[in-house]
């Protein structure tokens, strides 16, 4: 059994404690980084220690230790913002790292700015506003209910629910459904909002609404409403370790992957 040598990057925060955790019992993973914000109050404790309450010899490190921990890692986990991303990916793309991303909130200048360290360095990565192979699943169901209703008097919406510490709303799960919706369908306008007197809703629109409230790890509804009937497809995750497990799933796969830039759709459905 090969053994992953894994960095993981906003290890105290709330996804990468749960990627830390599991990886630790697993016998395939070996942690050889974990990274956190510089104003930590966790930089030099052992993560283990945090995460799981037994030592595993491995301290959380700043940013600035990237580029050295690199050095013995063969894939790193990122569950940051996108600066943070954006800072830590270089150094670990031009050491040969592949990648799993799971930040949420880039804009289109981050993305383009991600996608040329990834092409020039010639890593794999994965990247994916939700890991969690449930909603890759739904991602795929969408698509064929997409596929078999357009043009068929059918409305498209999407309702996502989110704690009340997220910071980016829409949520990037939401927007990835909204993504191939229009994909299959053409333009339509993405509204993420309504109020007062809008008129009739557009032929041409897909309401993407988002909910923030309590502590829910999150939910995502996607609606095809039609004159006689309505289809919903949801996801509801139970814990964190829903989308942690699918980062690990990633990163097994990720290494033996081609360069380039992959989901957690080619991951599942991969051959």
């Amino acid at each position: 059994m090969t053994t992953v040598r894994l960095i993981v990057l906003g290890a105290t925060g709330r996804m990468g404690r749960r990627v830390c955790k599991l990886a630790l019992r697993e016998d395939d993973f070996e942690i050889v980084g974990a990274v956190a914000s510089p104003n930590s109050p966790h930089l030099g404790e052992d993560v283990g220690e945090i995460v799981a309450g037994e030592p595993v010899g491995v301290e959380i490190s700043p940013p600035e230790r990237v580029r050295e921990l690199a050095e013995e890692a063969d894939v790193a986990v990122d569950f940051t913002r996108p600066e943070a991303t954006l800072e830590n990916v270089p150094p670990l793309a031009e050491a040969g790292v592949d990648l799993v991303i799971g930040t949420t909130g880039f804009d289109e200048e981050q993305e383009r700015e991600l996608v040329r360290v990834i092409e020039e360095n010639e890593v794999a990565a994965v990247i994916s506003p939700n890991m969690s192979l449930g909603v890759n699943l739904v991602y795929e169901l969408i698509r064929r209910t997409v596929e078999a209703l357009k043009d068929r008097g059918f409305d498209f919406e999407i309702v996502e629910i989110h704690h009340r510490h997220k910071e980016d709303a829409p949520s990037g799960t939401a927007l990835e459904m909204a993504r191939i919706v229009r994909e299959v369908v053409g333009d339509l306008k993405v509204v993420t909002g309504r109020e007062g007197r809008v008129g009739p809703r557009s032929e041409d629109e897909i309401g993407v609404m988002a909910v923030r409230g309590g502590e829910v790890v999150g939910d995502h509804t996607f609606m095809a409403l039609g004159e006689h009937e309505r289809v919903e497809i949801t996801h509801r995750a139970a814990s964190r370790d829903a989308f942690a497990k699918g980062a690990l799933v990633a990163a097994r796969s990720v290494v033996n992957m081609n360069p380039g830039i992959y989901s957690m759709t080619d991951v599942l459905f991969g051959d």
